[in-house]
């Protein structure tokens, strides 16, 4: 039985978000399926009643976000109307849903259904770590219950990825999770020790200027861009990845910035949404966004917002999550239209600080932007490469468990 925590659920989205890895396929395919059903109904999500969309959208979504059609045909969809969340009319859906917090309900719902205990107690310790540091010997524990080709690549899969941070205290190591600094009391524990190191300025400049990029804050503040990196790593700050066209950089956030509301992050979408709008303010060689306050508040007052070129190359991140619906109006001007009406409120509530800072330099196109599990998992230069290592050894003990 699962017990009713939606962090649960955060978990199995953020491990459904991470690059493929066969082993973490073979042994954790439930979760990871969960995690990406989740993640499609969040990105389909849309903040008004009856909202029908065309099913072959659905399962393109389902598609990007690497549910097979196949099997989004013959067990999501299916799943997907058992559970209340859509319902199916030729090639229509009707969405039956409005908020993250029935998507949160869903995704508990479908984790009650796994019958593999192991997976849940895994995911379970990860959750665990969100409070406290948890030993590594209960990790090893856990994983000694999986079959014993994979149980070093099980473990590869969490440390290299960053879900779990590993580190040593009189001599017996434990594990944490990025998120534990997402606890108020954590983070102002954290707060302490930094301002020791005269490092507390960090956390309260993203605190009233969430979202701005790392080679700006690092100027501004005077603070050297691997110590921003390091808080990263621990999460302590939180870090959203952009590539504009080859060029990427690290937009900045502190752990707290979505703590006062109900369902956290909707996934980290509110990030993502506030550092796609901050490359607009700093980057964009075609028009940049002034104003972001006012520009959102706009958007939620009527709608829609904006008649400009540059909607209709920079912000394509926010139309492939559902965030926005961008169409022409004449010629290459393009406007913003609203879907997820609450992930803009929210963006607009945490940007609501000074920003007495600027940036000249433009850049190309927006060609991407992660999520924060991705971006994190990527901040350490030393991170394993070890999959393919993982995979030949995990055929090496199979084979000789045929053999003997």
């Amino acid at each position: 039985m699962v017990t009713p925590d939606r962090n649960l659920v955060s978990v199995t989205v953020d491990l459904g978000r991470l690059p493929d890895d066969p082993i973490a396929e073979s042994e954790l395919s439930d979760i990871l399926l969960i995690g990406r059903e989740v993640d499609v109904l969040e990105t389909i999500r849309f903040t008004e009643k009856e909202t029908k969309v065309p099913i072959e959208l659905v399962k393109f979504q389902a598609t990007r976000l690497r549910i097979a059609p196949q099997l989004f045909s013959s067990e999501v969809l299916p799943s997907y109307e058992k559970n209340g969340m859509l319902a199916l009319n030729d090639d229509q859906i009707t969405l039956l849903f409005e908020t993250s917090t029935e998507v949160y309900n869903y995704g508990l719902r479908r984790l009650s259904e796994i019958r593999d205990q192991n997976q849940i107690d895994l995911i379970s310790y990860i959750v665990g770590t969100f409070a406290k540091p948890k030993t590594s010997t209960d990790l090893y524990e856990l994983l000694g219950h999986f079959k014993k080709p994979y149980r070093n690549g099980l473990y590869n899969f969490l440390i290299s990825n960053k879900i779990l941070v590993p580190f040593k205290r009189n001599g017996e190591g434990y594990f944490i999770s990025n998120r534990l600094f997402k606890d108020e009391k954590k983070l102002k524990m954290a707060l302490e020790i930094l301002d020791d190191n005269h490092l507390g300025n960090i956390v309260e400049f993203l605190q009233e200027n969430p979202g701005n990029p790392l080679p700006v804050v690092s100027s501004y503040l005077k603070q050297d861009e691997n110590t921003l990196l390091l808080l990263g790593k621990y999460g302590i700050v939180e870090p959203l990845k952009l590539d504009v066209q080859g060029d990427t950089k690290d937009y900045l956030f502190s752990a707290d910035s979505t703590l006062k509301r109900q369902d956290k992050d909707h996934f980290d979408l509110v990030k993502m949404t506030l550092a796609n709008f901050r490359f607009g303010e700093y980057y964009s060689k075609i028009s940049k966004l002034r104003s972001l306050d006012e520009f959102l508040s706009s958007m939620i007052d009527r709608g829609f917002a904006g008649w400009a070129e540059a909607i209709g190359t920079d912000y394509q991140n926010l139309e492939k999550n559902g965030i926005v619906r961008v169409e022409k109006v004449t010629g290459n001007i393009c406007r913003f239209w609203l879907i997820k009406r609450d992930v803009i409120m929210d963006a607009r509530d945490i940007v609501r600080g000074v920003i007495p800072i600027s940036s000249s330099r433009k850049a190309g196109t927006l060609a991407d932007i992660e999520n924060l599990v991705q971006t994190r998992r990527q901040i350490d230069v030393d991170v394993s490469l070890s999959t393919d290592k993982n995979i030949v050894e995990a055929i090496r003990l199979i084979e000789e468990g045929i053999r003997s």
